[in-house]
């Protein structure tokens, strides 16, 4: 479904019925990459997900759209309202973190619980301004090859990821705005918006579990640093696993996820797990 606004429209779908799950895409891809862990859970759960503007179907964005994370937050504050769902569990990748977080501290009516996988500091500065200098075509995807920089973060981010799912992930990278995909960048380098996660992570009001894969070092040490700070948090590293876990073991994700929305309360204590 779309759902259109004065800044460009918006893809979504639900499926399933049962309590709400909210999936959000990390940077530069698609809500193509929940697919696997969403056909597991939507049988017992509502599940939405969508692209970010910008991204995928959710193109084009209008000319005098911007993209900080405060944007991208109240685009899915925009869905959430235009589908009734409230009070739902967030299940955010990479950059989803620091929207989720965004989306908290604007309107906490929509969030009660955070799924943070594979959190990570934003990309570098040098490679974020390589990206502000590329155009629509330098991002094609028979181009990728010509371009290192690119080339290095398909690579590094998708590697681990099935044939099928990589394959979707190259295109979806490939078809993105370049100006969507350099101002989120941008917006996500500030200082502000990797505070707001560890001010969220460190209050008591979510219950939130972070996930990561022990071959994702940047991911591993980020979510080791927000769970030394936090009041009430789960730690959960999933062996053998990379940066997208939803594709590399998405059984085991949707086990945790369902796992801890089921039965984790904010009264429990903190603790940590490795998931085999």
């Amino acid at each position: 479904m779309l759902l259109n606004t004065p800044d460009g429209p918006l893809y979504f779908e639900i499926s399933g019925d049962g309590p709400p799950l909210v999936f959000i895409s990390g940077w530069a891809m698609s809500c193509e990459c929940w697919r696997p862990v969403v056909s597991v859970l939507k049988q017992d759960y509502r599940c939405l997900i969508y692209d970010h503007r910008g991204i995928a179907r959710s193109q084009p964005a209008d000319l005098d759209a911007e993209f900080t994370i405060e944007d991208h937050a109240e685009d899915l504050h925009s869905i959430l309202n235009e589908t009734r769902i409230f009070d739902a569990s967030f299940v955010a990748h990479d950059l989803g973190v620091m929207i989720s977080a965004a989306l908290e501290r604007r309107h906490p009516q929509d969030i009660n619980s955070l799924i943070a996988v594979s959190p990570g500091p934003s990309l570098p500065a040098d490679d974020i301004k390589t990206l502000g200098v590329l155009t629509p075509a330098s991002l094609a995807l028979r181009e990728l090859a010509a371009y290192p920089l690119i080339r290095s973060l398909v690579q590094r981010r998708f590697r681990r990821a099935p044939k099928v799912y990589r394959d979707r992930l190259y295109t979806d990278f490939a078809q993105l705005s370049p100006r969507a995909a350099y101002e989120t960048a941008l917006a996500a380098s500030s200082s502000e918006n990797t505070e707001i996660v560890s001010e969220l992570v460190q209050g008591d009001r979510l219950r939130v579990l972070l996930v990561c894969g022990d071959k994702d070092k940047r991911s591993l040490m980020e979510a080791r640093r927000l769970f030394a700070t936090a009041r009430t948090a789960k730690l959960a590293t999933m062996k053998d696993c990379g940066f997208l876990p939803m594709l590399e073991y998405p059984l085991q994700l949707a086990k945790l996820i369902d796992q801890f929305v089921k039965h984790t309360s904010p009264s429990k204590r903190r603790s940590s797990l490795e998931i085999r």
